[in-house]
């Protein structure tokens, strides 16, 4: 799950707060704050959907349904699993955001698996870990009673994996600036930000592309090695 910032709420031409008249219409400024990619399991969006970090349909006022500060963007499956579950004020700690947290710090890539809990968190923020990934259903794979066969995250997410390893394949074979240059081309159009970190993990000057290029990736999140570090005002 790759840390976003969404900014500030958008302006007109003018400096004036945009006040959404319907929160549709915030769609194309968040794509452009955060990028063609769903904001939990990181497949690239054809059909961006907006996504409330507290459900719509849960009673929310007019104000919240509306509020810039409680929009991400998600595809048809994280959408469609959130759903109505009941995230609300008084629980959003209890799950990891990546718009709130560094998500990277608490979930690990590896290939032909869902993402994984990083070991290095302790039982709380574990337990936080598994409820994030349970709520977008991130947590199925075969074999889970609820795995769908008509979800591909998995199946896109392992397809983003060969290209990365084929990639970085090709960059031993050919060192060279233009070579990362179409990596990094390769890498925006499949998605799937944090298998391509994973990947190229031995390398700081592919990760900090990989950190520029997809846009609204939260940079205050990683030293100046490119690891991730504590994100100032978050849970993780």
């Amino acid at each position: 799950m790759r840390p976003v910032e969404r900014g500030a709420i958008p302006c007109d031409k003018n400096g004036n707060v945009i006040i959404f008249k319907e929160y549709g219409d915030a769609r194309n400024y968040l794509i452009g704050r955060l990028g063609d990619y769903c904001s939990y399991c990181e497949a690239p969006l054809f059909t961006p959907a907006i996504e409330h970090v507290q459900p719509k349909k849960e009673g929310l006022s007019p104000e919240l349904e509306k509020d810039w500060c409680n929009f991400l963007l998600a595809c048809t499956y994280c959408n469609s699993n959130k759903g109505d579950k009941p995230v609300n004020i008084n629980n959003l700690n209890d799950y990891f955001w990546a718009d709130r947290d560094n998500t990277l710090r608490a979930f690990r890539y590896e290939k032909d698996r869902i993402p994984q809990i990083k070991q290095s968190l302790n039982a709380t923020q574990q337990q936080i870990a598994q409820n994030s990934l349970e709520l977008t259903g991130l947590s199925r794979e075969r074999g889970h009673p609820k795995f769908s066969k008509k979800d591909r995250r998995c199946e896109k997410r392992n397809e983003a994996w060969g290209k990365a390893e084929r990639a970085k394949l090709n960059l031993n074979r050919q060192p060279v600036d233009c070579m990362r240059e179409q990596i990094i081309d390769t890498a925006t159009s499949t998605g799937f930000w944090s298998v391509w970190m994973t990947v190229f993990q031995d390398d700081t000057d592919m990760r900090q592309r990989l950190i520029n290029a997809f846009q609204g990736t939260c940079t205050q999140c990683f030293d100046n090695n490119t690891q991730p570090i504590q994100r100032m005002g978050g849970n993780i």
